[in-house]
Parts: C-alpha cells; structure tokens; sequence
C-alpha cells in the first residue's frame, strides 16, 4: 500500500481498514488475470482431455465459491419480513 508512517498516523482507522480492503481486491483481481493467461495457455497448449474445464477448476482464488442460501435462511427471512410487516 506504500503508506508513510505520517500518512498511516493521519488517518482514521475506516479509512484505513477502506484503503486495506480495496488493496485485496485489487490484489486478487491482478490474481484472476494471471489465472485466466494460465488456463488459455493450459488449453491451448496441453492436453484437452487432463486440462481444466474452467478457470477456477485450475486454480481457485477466494471469492470463487458462491454459497446458496439454505432453506432455513430462506424462511429466517421470510419470517423477519412477516414480522415486519404487521
């Protein structure tokens, strides 16, 4: 983050916590491209049948798994908005 010590000291801590979250993201986005040359690469140059099918087969990253909703979150907030609306 190049942060100077007298930077670091003038800021509040949201604003830090803000400018660390945005530094990962940006960190993993540069990770998502370097994945993407790597599994074109795999795809065209190796075999079609041991290659990966997706980029995140190849190499998985966080962000990656995208969790469903259970039935029992379903209805906590069906619930919570039934209640709200009496």
């Amino acid at each position: 983050m190049h942060l100077l010590p007298r930077d670091f000291l003038n800021m509040s801590p949201r604003h830090f916590s803000l400018m660390l979250k945005g530094h990962k993201e940006k960190r993993i986005d540069d990770y998502k491209l370097a994945r993407m040359m790597m599994f074109m690469m795999v795809r065209l140059l190796g075999d079609s049948k041991t290659a990966p099918k997706t980029p995140e087969a190849l190499w998985p990253l966080p962000g990656d798994e995208v969790s469903k909703p259970t039935d029992e979150e379903y209805r906590e907030v069906f619930n919570r908005l039934t209640q709200w609306q009496k």
